[in-house]
C-alpha cells in the first residue's frame, strides 16, 4: 500500500505536470510492483489528516520487534493539491496500490505543463524512540526542471545528504545525483523514441512508446564505478486493447542480464515474469507474479488523477473526418480526372482508416473501463525458483480503512526430532518468514 505522504507527493507531481514514469529510476516499476512488492512486518497503524489545503500530517505506530513510531508533516504550495488528495474512504484503490504502470505517450503529458507556476514541497519525519530525522525538499524551478534534496540524520549512524537535479523535456530525461555517502556521484538519462505530432494518428503508434536509458555511478572515496542500461517497450494489443510492457536490462560490470514481460490479461488480472541470467557465473533465475482484482458495485468515485482521464479521453475528443472523401477535397478542383483519382484514393485507404478508428476505440474503451471500475480489493502472489519463496498479499478497503496484509513463505531448513535416526537431521520446509498487517486511515 502506498504511504499517505507518498500519495500527496504523487498528486503534487501530477498537478505540476511532472511525469514520474519518464525517469530511469522507475523504468522497471511495473515488474517491480508485481514481483517485489513489500510485505508489512508486524502490525502497523497509520492515521493521516489534511488540516488545510497546503498542510498534511501523519502519525504512525508499529510493533515490529519493539514498539516504535513516527510523526510526519508536509507542506506544499502547489495549486490544486489539497483538493486532489483523496481520503481513505474515497480514493480509488488502483491509485492507492503499487500496481501496473501504464506509460503514456509523450504528447499526452504536455498539456499539464501549461500555465506552470513555480512551487515547492517540504516534508519532514521524526522517528522515535531512535530520534532519527528524515527530510525532503522538492523545488519546481520550471516546467522541465526540479531540484530535490533528501536528508537522513541519526545519532547512531552517519547523516546522509543527497541532492537530485532533474530535467524532463518529455523526449529526454536527465538526472544528476550527488550524495555525501562515500561522496557518490551519479548520472541518469532516459530517451524516448517518438515521432512527430503529425504521425500520431494511428492508434498503435499513438499508444506505444520505446525508451532507452542508462545510469553511471562513481564513488569518489572508494573509487568504485557502477553502470547499467535498460530498454523499455510499452504498447497495446490491437485486438483487445490490453496493455503490455517489456524491459531488457544489462549490467556490463557484473554481467547481469534481466528481461521482464508484464501484461494485463483482463481488467481484473495482471501477470508478470522475469528472467535473470549472469554471463560470468552462468546462474539464472525465473520469477513469476500475478494479481487478481475484485470489482464491486459500480459507483461514481472522483479520481485524484484527473490528468490520466484527460489523457485517455483527449484523443477521442479530437475532431476526425467521418467521411473519407473529406480528406481529399483539395483534389476536386482543377482537373477533369480528379473525381476518378478521388475514387481510387478512397478504395485504397478506406479500409485502413476504418481499421485505425476501430483499434483506437478498442484501446480507449479498455483504458476507460479501468478508470471507471470500482475495485474493492486485490490479491497478489509472487514466487522465485532460485529463492524458493512464496509471497502472498491482500490489499483492500474495509469501513474507510485501507488494509494491507501478507506473508512470505520461505524454504528454510527445519530441525527434526533426534529420535528420527533414519531421517536426515535437516530438511527443507516452507514456513512463514514474515507476516504483517498495515492499516491506513486518512481524512
Amino acid at each position: 500500500m502506498i504511504d499517505y505522504m507518498q500519495q500527496v507527493l504523487r498528486v503534487f507531481e501530477t498537478c505540476t505536470g511532472w511525469n514520474r514514469d519518464n525517469s530511469y529510476e522507475n523504468i522497471t516499476a511495473t515488474s517491480e510492483n508485481l514481483l517485489n512488492f513489500s510485505i508489512p512486518e508486524g502490525l502497523k497503524c497509520q492515521i493521516s489528516n489534511s488540516s488545510t489545503a497546503h498542510t498534511f500530517s501523519t502519525f504512525e505506530l508499529s510493533n515490529n520487534t519493539v514498539i516504535n513510531g513516527s510523526l510526519a508533516y508536509l507542506y506544499c504550495t502547489g495549486k490544486g493539491v489539497g483538493s486532489s488528495v483523496s481520503s481513505s474512504r474515497t480514493v480509488q484503490l488502483q491509485d492507492a496500490v503499487e500496481t501496473y504502470r501504464q506509460i503514456r505517450p509523450l504528447y499526452q503529458n504536455r498539456e499539464a505543463r501549461k500555465g506552470f507556476e513555480p512551487c515547492a514541497l517540504w516534508f519532514g519525519r521524526m522517528y522515535y524512540p531512535s530520534s532519527t530525522l528524515e527530510a525532503m525538499v522538492v523545488k519546481r524551478l520550471s516546467p522541465e526542471t526540479q531540484l530535490v534534496a533528501k536528508c537522513l540524520s541519526s545519532l547512531a549512524h552517519t547523516s546522509v545528504l543527497t541532492l537530485y537535479w532533474q530535467r524532463d523535456s518529455g523526449k529526454n530525461f536527465q538526472e544528476w545525483v550527488v550524495s555525501s555517502n562515500e561522496a557518490l556521484v551519479g548520472y541518469r538519462v532516459l530517451h524516448n523514441f517518438v515521432g512527430s505530432q503529425s504521425k500520431l494518428n494511428t492508434s498503435l503508434y499513438n499508444n506505444s512508446s520505446l525508451s532507452l536509458g542508462a545510469e553511471l555511478w562513481f564513488g569518489l572515496l572508494n573509487t568504485s564505478p557502477a553502470c547499467s542500461t535498460t530498454l523499455r517497450y510499452c504498447t497495446h494489443s490491437a485486438n483487445t486493447g490490453k496493455p503490455l510492457t517489456l524491459t531488457l536490462s544489462w549490467n556490463p560490470l557484473f554481467g547481469h542480464v534481466s528481461s521482464t514481460y508484464s501484461v494485463k490479461t483482463s481488467s481484473n488480472a495482471t501477470i508478470s515474469t522475469k528472467f535473470d541470467f549472469n554471463l560470468y557465473s552462468i546462474e539464472s533465475n525465473l520469477s513469476f507474479g500475478c494479481e487478481l482484482w475484485r470489482r464491486g458495485a459500480s459507483r461514481a468515485v472522483p479520481t485524484e488523477n484527473a490528468f490520466v482521464q484527460d489523457a485517455v479521453r483527449a484523443p477521442s475528443a479530437q475532431k476526425r473526418p467521418t467521411d473519407t472523401k473529406d480528406m481529399f477535397y483539395h483534389l476536386m478542383a482543377g482537373s477533369s480526372n480528379s473525381q476518378k483519382l478521388l475514387d481510387d484514393l478512397n478504395v485504397t485507404f478506406a479500409s485502413s482508416l476504418h481499421k485505425i478508428n476501430r483499434e483506437r476505440s478498442i484501446i480507449q474503451k479498455f483504458e476507460k473501463s479501468l478508470i471507471d471500475s470500482n475495485f474493492t480489493s486485490v490479491c497478489r502472489l509472487s514466487t522465485s525458483l532460485r529463492d524458493k519463496n512464496l509471497k502472498v498479499q491482500w490489499e483492500g478497503r474495509y469501513k474507510g480503512f485501507l488494509i494491507s496484509a501478507g506473508t512470505e513463505l520461505a524454504n528454510t531448513p527445519l530441525d527434526l526430532p533426534a529420535n528420527m535416526v533414519d531421517e536426515p537431521k535437516t530438511a527443507s520446509f516452507f514456513k512463514p518468514a514474515k507476516f504483517g498487517v498495515q492499516l491506513q486511515f486518512s481524512m
